[in-house]
């Protein structure tokens, strides 16, 4: 099993905090999961309450699984697989108001992930009603296009990220804006955000040495 803890900085102790919330959630929730499975064996009937907690428990091993990625800890060296990758967005977006298109193939730095992970959570408060979300690599760069329905930026999390040097003080539902400039910046990294209300499209490009 993963050791989140050894051979990282004191300064990324948020980090750890996360990989250790998401870490030890996973097994109560896991156990309802098998709970279930095991009520289904026995034959017990399904019901509407079965299915909607079986609904919920899906849905928040997904957040967990996505969560650590884009909030705990990532050392340089470890790598998550392809199929891991597109497991934990298929779980977090599969079936939801958002769409997905991820166009990076092969494995990934952990660091990597984090970074398009953080990305994606941010770019996806600016589609409300729901949007096609299309990451990707270009040589060191990372890009992600959204398009929706309606676009929604008027939040100042979003003006503090058109300012190099600052990191806004978020609301807790909002994290992840200063989570993604710390880490840009962190990497010596350039971020440019591109707003079209007319065609109710974003785009943001982060440069990355």
């Amino acid at each position: 099993m993963m050791d989140d803890r050894r051979d990282f900085p004191a300064s990324d102790l948020s980090q750890l905090v996360g990989s250790r919330l998401c870490h030890d959630l996973v097994n109560p929730i896991s156990a309802i999961s098998n709970g279930l499975e095991l009520l289904a064996l026995s034959g017990t009937a399904p019901s509407p309450e079965l299915e909607l907690i079986g609904d919920a428990v899906k849905d928040a091993l997904a957040r967990i699984r996505f969560f650590r990625i884009a909030f705990g800890a990532a050392r340089p060296g470890e790598t998550l697989s392809a199929r891991e990758l597109r497991e934990v967005l298929g779980g977090i977006y599969g079936a939801g108001r958002l769409e997905v298109d991820w166009q990076v193939t092969g494995d990934l730095p952990r660091r990597d992930a984090k970074l398009a992970f953080l990305m994606l959570n941010v770019v996806e408060t600016a589609f409300p009603l729901g949007g096609t979300l299309t990451i990707r690599q270009d040589g060191a760069a990372w890009k992600l296009d959204g398009t929706g329905r309606k676009l929604s930026v008027d939040d100042p999390c979003w003006q503090a990220l058109a300012t190099p040097g600052i990191v806004a003080a978020p609301p807790p539902a909002k994290v992840q804006f200063a989570l993604l400039t710390q880490e840009v910046e962190a990497r010596d990294g350039a971020l440019e955000t591109r707003i079209d209300i007319d065609a109710l499209g974003l785009s943001m490009r982060i440069d990355l040495p």
